[in-house]
């Protein structure tokens, strides 16, 4: 088993770059791919090139020093917010729930129209927000609540009750292609985590040094029943899922998991993650 020393000795094979600093890798991407999840691997391969020129995402190839691309990750920047509203909607919102109360208990309301409001009352509780097509299909019985409501909708603005800086872990992948060359070096950790932790977190940490950001945030394009790429990446990164914090999420990402860390604690988990490299296993 490697020491600590050994061990960030043999990572010097190991080094990262920005996918265009080398129109070489436009050749290397070609033989990436991941039998998992190909479609990530097939966004590396086609359009990453361009979009990592453009500046529109940051993709960085983890390469070995015989050449080969072994993994690739990409960050760009991102924004979270605290779901909990300000005082004024707080407000109108505690007017919105006595009308519901005041709707539901009318002996005349028929069930279709009861079940949306006991559908309402629970986006409301839980601050999963309502929608204009929310307000409209139920009636507005006379109020002026549904006015006052209707003026909190603005098609370019979204109110929130705080926002907060953030990076967004866009790709995170490993080139199956490269698992003997893996072996062959004989590190006894994970592939995946032993990137994220010496090589993205210090890329992060530097971006911190110029402009301001509290969090670094993914979406686990996790299917499977016993979510073993949430676990994954809860156990292995130190990421998890949020109780107050929400972000736009792409159509994409529609079934994917959201996670997020304060940055603050990156690089303590990287310290810890290097000092118990003693407990890993090459099977892990």
């Amino acid at each position: 088993m490697k020491n600590l020393s050994e061990l960030l000795q043999e990572l010097k094979c190991l080094s990262c770059e920005r996918l265009s600093s080398d129109i070489a890798n436009l050749r290397l991407v070609e033989q990436f791919y991941n039998r998992r999840n190909d479609c990530i691997a097939q966004t590396l391969r086609n359009e990453a090139f361009e979009e990592d020129e453009q500046g529109d995402t940051a993709y960085y190839v983890v390469k070995h020093s015989s050449g080969e691309i072994m993994f690739f990750f990409s960050l760009k920047t991102g924004m979270l917010y605290d779901q909990f509203l300000d005082t004024r909607q707080l407000k109108l919102i505690k007017e919105f729930n006595l009308y519901l109360d005041t709707m539901i208990q009318d002996a005349t309301l028929n069930d279709s129209n009861r079940n949306l409001i006991v559908k309402l009352r629970e986006k409301l509780r839980t601050r999963k927000g309502i929608t204009k097509a929310d307000l409209e299909s139920i009636s507005n019985m006379g109020s002026t609540i549904f006015d006052d409501m209707e003026k909190e909708f603005n098609e370019s603005t979204t109110r929130v009750g705080q926002t907060f800086p953030a990076v967004e872990l866009v790709h995170f992948c490993t080139n199956d292609g490269t698992e003997s060359l893996w072996k062959q070096m004989g590190i006894p950790m994970p592939f995946g985590a032993l990137v994220f932790w010496y090589f993205v977190v210090p890329i992060v940490q530097r971006i911190r040094e110029h402009v301001g950001c509290r969090y670094l945030f993914l979406f686990a394009a996790d299917l499977t029943k016993n979510e073993k790429l949430v676990k994954y990446y809860a156990d292995q990164l130190n990421f998890q899922i949020p109780e107050n914090l929400a972000t736009a999420k792409p159509i994409y990402d529609f079934s994917c998991k959201f996670m997020c860390q304060e940055i603050n604690g990156l690089l303590k988990g990287r310290e810890d993650f290097f000092n118990h490299s003693s407990d890993y296993d090459l099977e892990i």
